[in-house]
């Protein structure tokens, strides 16, 4: 009997050994690891419908991102969907896709075929990406750069233009390399979840519409954000170095300083100094431009960096990094955030 025994948990074992091991060598069930944290993060808002976490490098369908694109419209609107009238197809039955096609978010292939089973491109996720905001967010302003000069603009289908250009401008979609969009691509499970988390994300960092960053400056910003966007640009990757004003490497308040006098605004050197100019902005009433500020121990001013919209500030971290965009909607930097000061008009 004990012999037995001894032999029965040896083989359960392993099983459970091998199911294991299968489980991990299965790529396709590992998101990238460049697309890990973004992936992450697009779950725990719960973008994800759970039967589609999983083949994230395997092209996503129609069907598919229906499913994500209602998701995202919950989480933006606040409000849950339900189906309304008649399935208008003959092809699918999914109730995802009759919301999404009821919401304006997709549309049928013919007046009774949907196609659900065909992948998705570049350029019409973006399309779906936008009527989904457009849906949920109705009296944004979507005002937008009319174009970016892609390398491959010919390429882009007119009907599809509008929808890539504002993406980009609000910097949920990227090119693809050597400024090319590649429209006629297909779309990744995982490359489609990352655009649906970013638009979250943007959405809720935002104060009204989301602002323009990218290829333009939206309407309503006045010349002098439009000259801080090109002195900010300029300075972009360059080297951090304690107490450096540049022109070629920046500590953060050297960095500030000296982009504001470029405008200028003459602000004192140290950043807890910066924090006395201008007037207070409240976290909620952030505008591109404003100077935002933080405490390492939650008391004493230690860094600064300034607001460019959708959550993100420019600065220059720290020794052996480069004056980049960060977030301030999670992580250290929002952790850490102090206060805001406004010195521009």
């Amino acid at each position: 009997m004990r012999k037995k025994w001894l032999i029965s948990l040896l083989l359960i074992m392993s099983i459970s050994i091998n199911v294991n091991i299968t489980y991990a060598d299965t790529a396709s069930d590992i998101p990238s690891s460049w697309a890990k944290a973004e992936i992450d993060e697009a779950i725990a808002a719960e973008l994800l419908p759970v039967d589609l976490q999983s083949e994230y490098r395997s092209n996503i369908t129609r069907e598919e991102f229906s499913a994500v694109a209602v998701s995202l419209f919950e989480a933006l609107s606040g409000q849950k969907t339900a189906v309304h009238g008649e399935n208008p197809f003959t092809d699918t039955e999914n109730v995802q896709v009759r919301i999404a096609n009821e919401l304006g978010i997709v549309k049928g292939v013919s007046p009774d075929k949907f196609a659900p089973n065909n992948e998705i491109t570049r350029q019409e996720i973006s399309v779906m990406l936008y009527r989904t905001l457009k849906a949920a967010k109705p009296k944004y302003d979507y005002t937008g750069p009319e174009n970016h000069d892609f390398a491959d603009n010919a390429k882009i289908s007119s009907w599809a233009k509008n929808a890539v250009c504002y993406l980009y401008g609000i910097e949920v979609i990227n090119g693809a390399g050597d400024n090319r969009f590649n429209p006629l691509d297909n779309t990744t499970r995982e490359e489609a979840y990352i655009l649906a988390g970013r638009m979250h994300e943007n959405v809720l960092a935002a104060k009204g519409s989301l602002v323009v960053t990218r290829g333009g400056i939206s309407r309503g910003d006045g010349s002098t954000q439009l000259q801080l966007a090109k002195l900010i640009a300029a300075e972009m990757g360059k080297p951090y170095q304690w107490g450096g004003i540049g022109p070629d490497s920046y500590d953060c308040s050297g960095l500030t300083s000296s982009i504001y006098g470029k405008l200028g605004i003459t602000l004192p050197r140290i950043s807890r100094d910066q924090a006395t100019v201008g007037t207070y902005v409240a976290k909620e009433d952030l505008a591109y431009g404003d100077l935002v500020f933080f405490a390492r121990d939650g008391q004493n001013i230690n860094h600064v960096g300034i607001y460019v919209g959708n959550g993100e500030f420019v600065h220059a971290p720290q020794t052996g990094d480069v004056v980049k965009k960060t977030t301030l909607v999670f992580g250290y930097y929002q952790r850490s955030y102090y206060t805001a000061r406004r010195v521009l008009d």
